[in-house]
């Protein structure tokens, strides 16, 4: 199950495999503080005030970049083959 870390309810980081990646991600953020109870006690982590953490849904996945053009692979294709094609017109030409 993810989860992420929430600020005043609202989901501020990206979904984490488990509650101590999320606590990592929160330590190295700075938004973890430790208070000691006694002399004896060892301290305890705690989030900075309004700061939580939750089970979220999973991030979606992220689109590589060549998926991020909206350009299916028969459409980059055919636009290599052009260039391919240009390039032979150019070096004929000279």
């Amino acid at each position: 199950m993810p989860y992420a870390l929430f600020s005043n309810s609202v989901k501020v980081s990206k979904a984490f495999p488990s509650k101590s990646d999320v606590w990592r991600h929160a330590v190295e953020s700075g938004l973890v503080m430790e208070v000691g109870l006694g002399e004896e006690d060892p301290p305890r982590r705690l989030l900075d005030i309004g700061y939580a953490i939750h089970a979220c849904a999973a991030d979606p996945v992220e689109k590589s970049d060549a998926d991020a053009t909206g350009m299916s692979e028969h459409d980059i294709s055919q636009m290599i083959a052009a260039c391919q094609l240009n390039q032979r017109s150019a070096a004929a030409a000279s």
